[in-house]
């Protein structure tokens, strides 16, 4: 009877005095969506939300913050969050400059739009050759789009596969953009220099006069660029020269070789060296597939051994200087694959790499005087920031 009396009284009390509930989890889930090619917004935006009518008043909020529907590119990333399956937050990220967010406030819905710390600072990289310029720069940290940019300013003075050597030097005095302490580009390369035993000493100054003409100078005040660059692409090196008489590795005959074979992988870009016309487009014989362009002053280029021309080069066409012409292949009279560069002076071929090409203009003579000055207080800046560095790196030693 006890016992009995006893488990009644358990049992009244758990009848009683039920435990609380237990608490419902809360799911957090995310869902990210890389844009793609020909892709609609409102197609991503229905697909990726939690419940589809939710599309139209999100893309009204999008549209009354100013959010930019023509600039989704591909590549760009659509973040949704949910909880409980309820929409929270959608982030739209383009890059660390513009990132756009949408977030539920009790079903209405704000945008919002990330404004970061930008920040440009001033640097100096000097160096030194050990094997090339692009491993040289990217050794000090810097990227191959540094590389390529101080390389285009003294392309028309300076080839660096076959001009550099061992111990030549080059100095850069240059803007860096920083975006929430990221780094994020390069911004003007203000002064530059090269220096080399065989190549000579080469300073580039970046001018805009008062008229908004912007270009490369050397201390003169004389223009770097000229009416041809000298070399049409980018390439490993050169198996074949200029020369009156070479044995052909497949005709097995001595012949001239009147022009430069540039050993490059199959594909590699080929642009044209400057301004002109296409007189040429299509199969030469020995050649393979060639395009040639008729230059101003009478000079004339020639183009060997593509794999493929680029779209829209056709006989007549006018194309500027760097512009794509074809890709780097092995057709025709070819033991593999390189481009084949001629370049001809009234109807005479000529050997590129000894040719003297005219210049563009230089500064104006009315911005002369504006432009010296501008050119000693640079280089007085930038002597006393190179002391200073200097003093500070000797008195931490």
């Amino acid at each position: 009877m006890k016992k009995f009396n006893l488990l009644l009284l358990f049992f009244f009390i758990f009848v009683s005095c039920p435990g609380k509930k237990p608490v419902e989890e809360e799911v957090y889930r995310e869902i990210t969506h890389i844009v793609k090619k020909n892709e609609f917004f409102e197609t991503i935006i229905a697909n990726v939300l939690p419940h589809k009518t939710l599309c139209r008043p999100i893309i009204e909020a999008l549209e009354h913050g100013g959010f930019p529907f023509r600039h989704c590119l591909p590549g760009d990333s659509i973040h949704v969050l949910t909880k409980n399956n309820v929409f929270m937050k959608l982030t739209y990220y383009q890059n660390l400059m513009n990132t756009y967010y949408i977030m539920n406030n009790d079903n209405h819905f704000v945008v919002a739009m990330k404004f970061p710390y930008v920040d440009t600072v001033t640097c100096i990289f000097e160096g030194t050759i050990k094997t090339t310029l692009y491993d040289a720069i990217l050794e000090m940290g810097e990227t191959p789009n540094l590389v390529f940019r101080y390389a285009d300013v003294f392309a028309w003075e300076i080839d660096f596969v076959t001009d550099t050597r061992e111990g030549d030097s080059f100095f850069i005095f240059m803007e860096k953009t920083f975006c929430d302490s990221i780094f994020l580009e390069y911004n003007n390369l203000i002064m530059m220099r090269y220096k080399g035993e065989y190549v000579g000493d080469y300073n580039g100054i970046y001018y805009r006069d008062p008229e908004g003409h912007e270009d490369y100078y050397n201390l003169k005040g004389e223009s770097l660029r000229k009416s041809l660059l000298k070399s049409p692409l980018r390439y490993s090196y050169i198996s074949s020269y200029f020369t009156k008489k070479r044995f052909h590795p497949i005709l097995k005959i001595w012949r001239p070789h009147h022009g430069l074979d540039y050993v490059a992988p199959i594909g590699t870009p080929v642009s044209t060296i400057g301004d002109g016309v296409v007189s040429f487009k299509g199969w030469k014989g020995g050649y393979g597939n060639l395009v040639e362009i008729k230059h101003k002053n009478g000079f004339k280029t020639r183009y060997g051994h593509l794999s493929k021309f680029a779209k829209g080069v056709n006989t007549n066409k006018r194309v500027k200087m760097g512009e794509l012409i074809g890709y780097v292949g092995s057709t025709g009279l070819s033991t593999g694959p390189h481009l084949h560069f001629e370049m001809h002076k009234d109807g005479v071929a000529i050997n590129p790499l000894k040719v003297k090409i005219p210049r563009a203009p230089s500064v104006k003579k009315q911005y002369f005087s504006a432009f010296e000055q501008y050119r000693d207080s640079l280089l007085q800046y930038i002597e006393e920031l190179t002391t200073h560095d200097a003093e500070l790196l000797s008195n931490n030693r």
